[in-house]
């Protein structure tokens, strides 16, 4: 289905789970039909409430249509806390070791070009969840970089 980024944006609000329970679902469905190029819009920077859904929606369309939006679902790792986190960490353990090893790295890189311990610290933590090891890593210096943080913390 073709739509504009604004209205999957404006649907995407509608994801939050302060609202009644049929609006929810109403977006989940309208959003599960969006193009694979705009499921990255589902996660707003400022809507947190949400992001559960969001990961529903995601997790809905399943890989590899969902493919683009697998960074969102590392970025919420920078809390497991985060609404979304957990259901999206559930979600990774069942795709391939390959892929997630892809991501991770590029979620590590990201966290160490922002010099964000706490992300590396949880991406640890999903590290271990995924059974991913320093020799799953392309660049043994980012799963390095990621241990440190999370001994250090």
């Amino acid at each position: 289905m073709e739509v504009k980024d604004d209205v999957v944006v404006y649907y995407s609000y509608k994801l939050n789970w302060h609202l009644p329970e049929e609006i929810q679902n109403d977006a989940k469905e309208f959003l599960s039909q969006v193009s694979k190029e705009q499921l990255p819009l589902l996660f707003q920077t400022y809507a947190k409430e949400c992001w559960e859904n969001a990961v529903d929606v995601v997790v809905s369309v399943g890989y590899p249509e969902n493919e683009l939006a697998l960074p969102k679902l590392y970025e919420l790792f920078k809390d497991l806390n985060w609404p979304g986190a957990l259901k999206a960490l559930e979600y990774l353990k069942g795709l391939e070791r390959s892929v997630n090893c892809l991501y991770l790295e590029k979620a590590c890189s990201e966290a160490i070009e922002e010099n964000d311990l706490e992300w590396l610290y949880f991406l640890h933590e999903v590290s271990e969840q995924l059974h991913i090891n320093k020799q799953d890593f392309n660049n043994k210096d980012l799963y390095n970089q990621m241990k440190k943080a999370y001994e250090e913390a």
